[in-house]
């Protein structure tokens, strides 16, 4: 975090102080050395009343116990652990990528916070100067309207910072950034169940009333048919009885194209053996 970011969120009490200093120093020129502060709607006397330097000293010391207060509670929203901090939602602001954003926008509540409670003591000092007198503004409910309304404003600021102040942002595609660097950061390399959508249920159209072409069906879903199913006959084994061997043809005896052209041949007795008998 740069230097700039840090420092964003004590511009609004940078400002508010520098607006009690200048109201500060008016008043140190402008009042007079007995300052009425609240006046009697009875009589129009004044029911208090101090010196301009005790006024001016109550003012200052008011200015800096709000500052320091400011200085001590960031220092320690800065430091303290996560787990000791109370905020709403707290299963998303106290996740590893969302921790920076909800210590920021601790700051940034709580410099808005200090800077309504200056400009309220230079809204004090405000009414001092212009109430002093007899004028239409001497009046007895002018501070008290100022102090119910900055009561108003504190309480109503709680309330806000509590509900709509730490509200989790809609979910888009920054979110699921998030959730992506939260699931890398666990080391779960499974996707989440909001990424993978489960398919829903097919929707078919409406069945007829009457039986369907194929035929009633079987609790197992298969058509049934009134006819048996036939027989599948047996598949006989393999016969193992040798094969009979081809018988070669000779050459002399007829060829698979027909009778064998030309003249017979002369019969030729074959000789016996043993020799000639006598």
């Amino acid at each position: 975090m740069t230097l700039v970011a840090r420092l964003r969120p004590a511009v609004p009490v940078a400002v508010a102080l520098a607006g009690v200093l200048v109201t500060f120093g008016v008043a140190s020129r402008v009042l007079p050395g007995r300052v009425v502060l609240v006046h009697l709607s009875e009589t129009g006397g004044d029911a208090f009343a101090a010196s301009r330097a005790d006024l001016l000293l109550l003012g200052f010391v008011l200015v800096v116990g709000i500052v320091v207060t400011w200085l001590v509670a960031a220092f320690f929203l800065a430091v303290t652990p996560t787990r000791h901090l109370l905020v709403p939602h707290a299963s998303f602001w106290k996740h590893p990528s969302n921790r920076a954003e909800m210590r920021r926008r601790y700051a940034r509540y709580l410099a808005v916070a200090t800077s309504a409670s200056l400009w309220f003591v230079a809204l004090l000092y405000l009414i001092a100067l212009v109430s002093q007198g007899t004028g239409p503004l001497a009046a007895w409910w002018l501070p008290a309207a100022a102090s119910a309304a900055f009561v108003l404003f504190v309480l109503g600021g709680i309330v806000w910072v509590f509900t709509a102040g730490f509200t989790p942002p809609p979910r888009s595609a920054g979110a699921a950034v998030t959730r992506a660097a939260g699931r890398e950061a666990r080391g779960d390399g499974r996707p989440s169940a909001e990424v993978v959508a489960s398919p829903g249920p097919r929707s078919e159209g409406p069945r007829p009333a009457g039986p369907s072409p194929a035929g009633p069906r079987s609790p197992v879903g298969r058509p049934v048919t009134d006819r048996p199913r036939a027989a599948t006959p047996a598949t006989p084994p393999p016969s193992t009885a040798a094969t009979p061997r081809p018988v070669p043809r000779r050459p002399g005896g007829p060829s698979a194209d027909g009778a064998r052209k030309g003249p017979p041949r002369p019969y030729q007795p074959r000789p016996r053996s043993g020799g000639p008998r006598g």
